[in-house]
């Protein structure tokens, strides 16, 4: 027996290593099997979180284009005149019809999701369009018919019922005789609803919605719905299950499979610009199905590996000096591998690098160090060689290019004294790569002159290969290397044009120019401050104007003119807008550019007008905002027992942005709108406390709090003390 254990001992002592390999290894594979598995899953949640916010986001962007022109034309006087006309066809009220409906051209929605849009007159009973003109029962019944709504029901919701803004759920009708399933927009006609007698609507197409909706995964039960913020669903596909608004609390977010979720796992998200609801219901194997099949995988591979693995081991142990030597050989064939993917891996680095891929900071110096490069960069820039420029090559071209890069890559190789990165950018261009970790911006630039200089004279003198080269600028910050790549591209293309060889800088090209500075851009954002009476931001841009055009660019008089003849006609289109009259104004500036030599005094009036402008919309906005805060004030003395009263929804009750009723709020009150509603809501509380023998909890609910915990804590804040040592303290 002990000749046999002997006989045996060496293979035991080598069994024994890969056994207790095996049992790591499987410990290990264990490990990364659970952390995968949470990876999965949370993936799947966020695929679907990610897919959700990008309905949300298509559907928002596109609302929110329809808001714009819609309240524009809520807001329209030529459209709201005709509110007060009862009689359409008597008199002359039918040339004002007619003239009302050619106004509406003027606001023209291009937007695959709407099939049309339309105004309800309530006082003349009159439903128009851009091409359509119907009396209510007419266009009822030739042009919009819903299926599950009677004549009388739909003109008692839009002409007789509250007049507000509001969206109908999706619904299927009769539009232009043909089916159609359409979501119904409704906003009434000017500033106060309480008193408009008309409303603009507009027919969304739902089929529009239902392809962005179609792109989610609800197979084997799934369902998904859009829902306001009062929970009415706009639009669904699938058997929906409606959720309480109560499980939708936060932003975005997931809830488990539940009775209350039909056995389903939910994903929604939850919009900030109109609070709409997008929610996503899923079984939770499909949720879960690459878990589920990274299990059945796992499984099946573990079992398999520990068979194979025990006799792999018993195996190897008895050729374990020919497995270490094969172990060696592979180790050695792998190293060599390795070295010779290095270079493709440095090239796609650079490559990334050139085009501004990489914007992590965390992930370009992990890159770096991969590259065995240093990650402290002080001076970056770019330069490009471009060698032998052609429109087109071919044939024996290609080789001649091929030879000519071998050339120039092998000088830079050989020079010693600056030891450069390039990359291959195109079949007669290479990029050279200045990542400084030890020398100044000047330092470095002076190091791409002495560069530039050497190899343009060896290409010269030894081969006769003319070089154009182009430096982009040099930078602190490695994330720019792409800024000075794009720059070297730019200085490359004017070298170019101009036949200029040698190094062009970028910083030094001209700046004369035969064409003025004015984008359209510019012009829309010149044109919404000065309407907004914003006067310093309208300056800014003015000045910035100036100082390219007549500072920085050599124009002409013409087109200094040209440039002047601009700006008139965005006065007056400004001056169209906004309904004022006087033109005087314009024809003076268009006189002066016309016969005055100093263009430049002639803009300074032009930025005169705009001034003029800012102040007279100040003024009016002051005005009016006199009157929006009165109408705000009584709108929260009012609905401070809403729970859901905040800052958005007072928003949109006003008509007004959260940012700018926010600001006017606190400079007209001397208080944040949340502090005044907490203030409102605490001063009622009070009073209930002192003068009712209501609950406290009845009189959370009855000052606007969702939960008596939620009161409490917000009274103590307030008062110091708690509603009930409060209610013990006041006397009778």
């Amino acid at each position: 027996m002990n000749q046999v254990i002997g006989k045996h001992v060496w293979f035991m002592r080598l069994l024994v290593p890969y056994m207790l390999f095996l049992f790591l290894a499987l410990t290990l594979g264990w490990l990364i099997y659970n952390n995968t598995l949470e990876l999965l899953d949370n993936e799947a949640r966020r695929n679907n979180l990610h897919m959700l916010e990008q309905v949300k986001t298509t559907l928002d962007g596109r609302f929110t284009e329809i808001d714009t022109i819609v309240k524009k034309a809520a807001n329209d006087p030529k459209l709201l005149r005709f509110q007060q006309v009862k009689e359409p066809f008597e008199g002359t009220n039918t040339y004002k019809l007619l003239a009302t409906q050619k106004d509406l051209y003027n606001f023209s929605i291009f937007n695959k999701y709407i099939v049309n849009y339309m105004i309800y007159y309530r006082n003349s009973d009159i439903v128009i369009s851009p091409s359509q003109l119907y009396k209510a029962d007419q266009f009822y019944e030739q042009v919009l018919k819903y299926d599950d709504m009677s004549y009388e029901q739909w003109h008692q919701l839009f002409f007789e019922g509250e007049n507000s803004k509001r969206f109908l759920p999706a619904a299927d009708a009769l539009y232009l005789h043909k089916p159609k399933s359409v979501i119904t927009y409704s906003y009434p006609l000017g500033l106060i609803p309480s008193l408009s007698q008309g409303s603009i609507v507009v027919l969304i197409d739902n089929n529009e919605i239902l392809k962005l909706l179609s792109g989610l995964d609800i197979k084997d039960g799934g369902w998904a719905y859009i829902a306001d913020d009062k929970g009415n669903i706009i639009s669904s596909t699938g058997e929906y299950n409606k959720l309480d608004l109560a499980m939708l609390s936060q932003n975005k977010g997931f809830i488990t499979e539940s009775q209350h979720t039909g056995q389903k796992m939910i994903t929604y998200v939850h919009s900030s610009t109109n609070g709409w609801y997008y929610v996503l219901a899923q079984s939770p194997h499909v949720v879960l199905e690459k878990v589920n099949y990274v299990k059945r995988i796992t499984f099946g591979f573990t079992l398999a590996f520990l068979v194979i693995g025990v006799v792999v081991a018993y195996f190897f142990t008895s050729r374990n000096s020919r497995k270490v030597s094969h172990v060696l050989n592979n180790n050695k064939a792998l190293q060599e591998e390795i070295e010779k993917q290095a270079p493709l891996l440095r090239a796609t680095f650079f490559e990334r690098l050139l085009k501004g891929e990489l914007v992590s900071g965390h992930e370009m110096e992990a890159m770096l160090k991969r590259q065995h490069l240093s990650a402290h960069i002080t001076s970056s820039a770019v330069v490009i060689v471009q060698f032998s420029p052609n429109d087109r090559y071919e044939g024996d071209q290609l080789k001649e290019l091929d030879r000519q890069r071998v050339i120039i890559k092998e000088t830079l190789r050989a020079n010693k004294q600056f030891p450069i990165h390039y990359h291959d950018v195109a079949e007669d261009k290479i990029a050279l790569l200045f990542l400084e970790s030890d020398i100044a911006s000047d330092a470095c630039k002076r190091k791409i002159d002495d560069l530039a200089k050497e190899i343009t004279d060896v290409m010269l003198q030894q081969f006769q290969i003319p070089l154009n080269i182009a430096a982009g600028g040099v930078y602190e910050s490695l994330l720019d290397v792409s800024r000075s790549y794009g720059e070297a591209k730019h200085a490359l293309h004017f070298s170019l044009r101009l036949q200029q060889q040698g190094l062009v800088w970028f910083n030094e090209l001209p700046q004369q120019s035969d064409v003025h500075y004015y984008p359209g851009e510019l012009e829309t954002r010149l044109m919404n401050h000065a309407k907004n009476g914003d006067a310093d931001e309208v300056n800014l841009l003015l000045n910035d104007i100036y100082e390219r055009n007549f500072v920085q660019r050599h124009l002409s008089p013409s087109i200094q003119r040209l440039l002047i003849y601009d700006m008139a006609s965005s006065l007056l289109k400004l001056k169209e807008q906004l309904s004022l009259d006087n033109e005087t104004d314009i024809s003076s500036l268009l006189s002066k550019a016309g016969s005055s030599d100093d263009l430049a005094a002639v803009f300074r009036f032009s930025q005169r007008l705009y001034g003029d402008i800012c102040e007279g919309m100040l003024e009016r906005k002051m005005n009016s905002n006199v009157k929006l805060l009165e109408s705000i004030l009584h709108y929260l003395h009012t609905m401070y027992r809403n729970a859901d009263l905040n800052l958005d929804r007072v928003a949109d009750q006003a008509g007004i942005s959260k940012v700018y009723l926010s600001q006017l709020f606190k400079e007209k009150t001397g208080s944040n709108f949340s502090d005044y509603l907490e203030s409102l809501r605490m001063e009622q509380s009070r009073k209930l406390l002192s003068d009712t023998t209501l609950s406290v909890n009845e009189i959370a609910v009855q000052t606007g709090y969702n939960s008596t915990n939620s009161f409490c804590r917000a009274f103590k804040r307030i008062n110091g003390i708690s509603p009930t040592a409060y209610r013990t303290f006041t006397p009778e």
